[in-house]
């Protein structure tokens, strides 16, 4: 039968099994042995079979049985239970031991269940450990005191390059740079000392490959029960992207100190050969091993101006070569590059190039002894003259030149020939003794402009300088500085002096498209002159009124030319009509090439400072992330680690295990979701974030996201209260990622309200918009951080001393996932302990607006509304993939054919493939935008597109953007979010295609 298998069964059936056998073996023996003196002698071996084997209950078993039947058989008067009172002691006894013997084994027995418990715990808590360890991110190992390892992890492997079994046969020695292992081992020795705990330090390790990665290395001791260190534990961090962008940012630094010097130097004095001395000696060593100034002469010899060099010894060599080996072969293929402005350079001088160079073989071994590794010259040129060449070279230094250094010496060099020709023309002015008073006085105002803008740091500083300093010098009773905005459609006045006020107002900026003199000359770059009102009607009928307003009868314009690039004009008017004669031209003509130069500079200057203090808040911003970044993270694995470690070396009971192992669950699913958060970071920064687009009910989603935090906030008594529409609201979108967003504001306002506050969530509809609100009364936001809420890696507080935890990803990630479905997400908050608002806005699914008066008349609306755009086939330019999956999906339910392309090269190449109806183009796209793209469209023939109805379907939504957009030939400006009901009817009234 099923239960004779039961253990309880078999325990038992063996405990009466062992109590008989005994009983027949008793009863054999009796009469050889008398039993009757001892009649416990063969049962307590039953009862001690009997607890072995099945424990108390079996023991206690036997233990009766066996009292019985000794009693019975074997205890005067047999076969009877009534005992003699002497027997009854005998009988206690026998009881008593058989009841201990039983108890003993029954402990015996839970003993050893425990500790078989213990120790499958223990193998699979290391089995996690082991896990843990070869799955981190970062570089583990363990080393013995004699610096070999013990254990490494896959990541340190990928760090050096070597695979797990050559890198466990090694020493860290073998693979840390030479330079660094004796402050490596200093280290180590205070650590077995026990002076430090521990250490952390940036070194260096060199891979299997030869080369160098930097890391930071984190390392303790273990200790033993006696105190002695048992091995080392090392984490080890690959920063060598770290250290590349420090070693760049102190280069772009050294550069940027160099020029400033360098200009200083070349704007100090009008003695050129002086400057060019300072300027090699300012180059020796920043930039070079030693330079070299030379000055061509009409017939092509060249004067040497400076020799600069860190080694005397170098100086006495190049002198002997120059005296004994005048330049004589390619002397004129070497003028003609640097005639074209272009640079000689060598990344690297080879045997051959040197052989090339050299005259004999004695002049061959005077170049080798230089050492030369790399060379650079440079022509000194400035307005198409050549005045001479600079030359860098690098020896001693073992240094060999990148294209970095090209460009900065190109530069210096640019500097160093305005500062010749300024100089010169100077000269030239001063050994004109006898030209005209005016020109003298002219020259020296030129001198004292330069100098003024050699001060002036901004492009309106500059602008002060020349329409002030300008005026005076020729006489003019207004002027005008203009720059070409970046975009180059517009143009803006800098500075405007002796105007009516009403003129200036009117004329801040204008298009460069617009018929006026300046806008003429910058689309030209080339000078106005007109000399009187009768020249300025004939030729701007449109501006014969102006002479009355302005009370002026002479103009001038004068483009701003930097490199060949108009950059912006300079506008003089004069009260009397006058002949502009060479000198005054010549004049004029100088003060705006001084003008753009200094407006160029100023440009670079300003661009540097904005990019400087960019790249300090970047920076700024990156350390207090990664700061967090790393507490973060290595919060919850203290917990984790030092569980693991207690739960690996010592025995604890179940309500200890069990804490421990909760502690490390909920450490790890914490540590999943910040990384869940990173993730998510880097798939929108690398446009990788897809959506599954469908209908979804946000009150459904709304109600799901609350459950999730609902033990968050009973947690810290905070009553969630909900406002939810009793209306079907219904968006079309990611239901997991609308979700992500009511989850993340919901949350983060349980997070920053305090115990026993509220949070209120409310749905409805708006307009045609789904809005939903999260208020909470919890810290709230100062008005200083406020506009950065949705930025990436922000927080409002990431010192040490926070209090809140998270890495600031989750409300960037809400913006990014809201402006993907259409929508739009503001935060408002009164200040702090003000509480906080945050509004989510997303277009509803137009199928919760239809009338439901008929099914018959629902039917033939939607009907219509989806042949509102049948048969049109539309060209679609975006590239962001999700917003051209949402637009293709919404055209095509109104009929359209949707061709959706992610760049203007693409649109391009379909234009030239197909002929759609409509062209709808994003404006904010990489390498050529929406406006460029449509001017390349507007200059293809008709029959290739030329002529193709456009829309501007863009976020930039602006009056400016609007202006610009029609400006460059859209025949709309739609801006996002659009609701697709409205893009369809704009599509449709463009086309001519209305609704009946």
């Amino acid at each position: 039968m099923p239960y004779i298998n039961h253990p309880q069964f078999r325990k038992h059936g063996l405990t009466v099994l062992n109590v008989t056998v005994a009983l027949l073996l008793m009863l054999a023996l009796d009469p050889w042995m008398e039993m009757s003196k001892t009649p416990f002698l063969l049962f307590f071996s039953a009862i001690m079979v009997s607890a072995w084997y099945g424990g108390l209950k079996s023991g206690l078993l036997a233990t009766v049985l066996s009292t019985i039947l000794s009693g019975f058989f074997f205890i005067e008067p047999k076969y009877t239970l009534f005992f003699d009172p002497p027997n009854f002691l005998r009988i206690g006894l026998f009881v008593f031991q058989g009841f201990l013997f039983s108890i003993l084994c029954e402990e015996l027995k839970t003993a050893k269940r425990r500790a078989q418990k213990n120790l499958h715990e223990l193998r699979e808590s290391e089995e996690r450990f082991r896990a843990m360890f070869d799955q981190a991110a970062v570089g583990i190992a363990l080393v013995g005191l004699d610096g070999r390892f013990l254990q490494i992890n896959r990541a340190l492997c990928e760090i050096t390059g070597y695979k797990h079994e050559e890198l466990i046969q090694m020493s860290f020695e073998e693979i840390t740079h030479p330079n660094e292992l004796e402050i490596d081992w200093e280290y180590a020795r205070r650590v077995l000392a026990k002076e430090i705990s521990g250490y952390s330090l940036e070194k260096r390790y060199i891979c299997k490959d030869g080369s160098i990665v930097w890391v930071n290395l984190t390392s303790s001791a273990v200790w033993d029960a006696n105190g002695q260190a048992k091995y080392a534990v090392g984490i080890i961090e690959d920063i060598s992207e770290r250290q590349a962008a420090l070693h760049e940012r102190k280069r772009v630094e050294a550069e940027q100190q160099f020029l400033v010097e360098a200009s200083t130097l070349l704007a100090s004095s009008l003695d050129y050969e002086i400057t060019l001395v300072n300027v090699a000696k300012l180059a020796v060593p920043t930039l070079s091993d030693w330079c070299v100034v030379e000055i061509f002469q009409e017939d092509q010899s060249s004067q040497q101006i400076a020799l600069e060099t860190a080694d005397p010894r170098k100086r006495r060599i190049l002198e002997e070569i120059r005296r004994r080996y005048p330049p004589k072969n390619g002397v004129k293929d070497y003028l003609q590059k640097l005639e074209q402005e272009k640079s000689v350079f060598y990344p690297q001088l080879t045997e051959s190039t040197l052989a090339q160079m050299a005259q004999d073989k004695e002049h061959l071994q005077l170049l080798r002894s230089l050492g030369i590794r790399s060379l650079m010259v440079i022509p000194l040129s400035s307005r198409g003259q050549l005045f001479g060449a600079i030359s860098f070279f690098s020896a001693e230094s073992d240094h060999h030149y990148e294209l970095t250094d090209l460009a900065l010496a190109e530069d210096i060099a640019r500097r160093a020939a305005t500062a010749i020709d300024n100089a010169r023309l100077y000269q030239e002015t001063q050994q004109s003794k006898q030209a005209a008073e005016r020109a003298v006085n002219r020259t020296v105002q030129l001198q004292r402009i330069t100098a003024a803008l050699s001060e002036a740091l901004t492009s309106q500083e500059v602008a002060d300088v020349v329409v002030n300093q300008g005026i005076g010098a020729l006489g003019a009773t207004s002027g005008s500085i203009v720059l070409l905005a970046k975009e180059g459609t517009t143009i803006n006045v800098v500075q405007a002096i002796g105007y009516p006020q009403s003129l200036v107002d009117a004329w801040k900026s204008f298009p460069i498209t617009a018929s006026v003199p300046l806008a003429e000359t910058l689309r030209t770059g080339q000078a106005i002159f007109i000399e009187n009102v009768e020249s300025l009607a004939a030729k701007y009928p449109h501006l014969a009124d102006l002479p009355d307003i302005t009370e002026n009868r002479g103009f001038a314009c004068i483009p701003l030319i930097v490199e060949g690039k108009t950059i912006g004009g300079l506008g003089l008017s004069f009260a009397t009509a006058l002949a502009f004669n060479q000198e005054d031209r010549g004049f004029m003509f100088t003060l705006g090439q001084q003008c753009a130069l200094a407006i160029a500079r100023a440009q670079l200057y300003e661009a540097e400072k904005e990019s400087r203090a960019e790249a300090e808040t970047a920076n700024r911003i990156k350390d207090e992330f990664l700061a967090v970044l790393s507490h973060e993270l290595r919060t919850p694995l203290n917990p984790i680690l030092g569980w693991a470690k207690l739960l690996r070396t010592r025995k604890h009971d179940e309500a200890t295990v069990n804490r421990a192992l909760e502690t490390i669950e909920r450490n790890a699913k914490l540590q999943t979701q910040l990384v869940e958060d990173l993730l998510d970071v880097s798939r929108i920064l690398r446009g990788k974030l897809s959506l599954n687009i469908c209908a979804v009910n946000l009150r459904v989603t709304i109600i799901t996201a609350i459950e999730t935090v609902r033990l968050a906030a009973e947690a810290k008594s905070i009553q969630i209260t909900t406002f939810l529409s009793n209306d079907i609201v219904e968006v079309m979108g990611d239901g997991d990622r609308l979700q992500q967003i009511v989850w993340n504001l919901i949350s983060n306002a349980v997070k920053f309200t305090p115990t026993g506050g509220r949070v209120e969530v409310r749905l409805e509809k708006v307009g045609l918009d789904a809005q939903i609100q999260v208020i909470d009364t919890g810290l709230g936001i100062t008005p200083e951080f406020l506009p950065h809420v949705f930025e990436y890696f922000r927080q409002a507080d990431a010192k040490t001393t926070r209090v809140f935890g998270g890495l600031g990803l989750g409300l960037a990630i809400v913006h990014h996932l809201v402006e993907l479905h259409g929508g739009t997400v503001q935060v408002e908050s009164a200040g702090k302990e003000q509480g906080a608002t945050f509004t989510v806005k997303l277009p509803l699914l137009k199928s919760t607006e239809l009338p439901s008066s008929s099914p018959e008349s629902a039917d033939l609306e939607q009907s219509t509304q989806d042949l509102l755009l049948s048969g049109v086939q539309i060209l679609l330019v975006d590239d962001q993939a999700d917003v051209r999956d949402l637009f293709c999906f919404t055209l095509e339910e109104y009929g359209a054919t949707v061709k959706a392309v992610a760049s203007a090269d693409q649109a391009l190449e379909v234009l030239d493939q197909s002929q759609p109806d409509i062209l709808l183009s994003d404006i904010g796209m990489p390498v050529i935008d929406g406006y460029m793209l449509l001017r390349q469209v507007r200059q293809l023939p008709p029959e290739q597109g030329g002529q193709i109805p456009a829309i501007a379907l863009t976020a930039y939504a602006g009056e400016i953007d609007y202006k610009q957009a029609m400006a460059a030939g859209f025949q709309k400006h739609v801006s996002k979010p659009v609701d697709p009901e409205d893009l369809a009817r704009a599509i449709a009234d463009i086309l001519g295609r209305h609704q009946p």
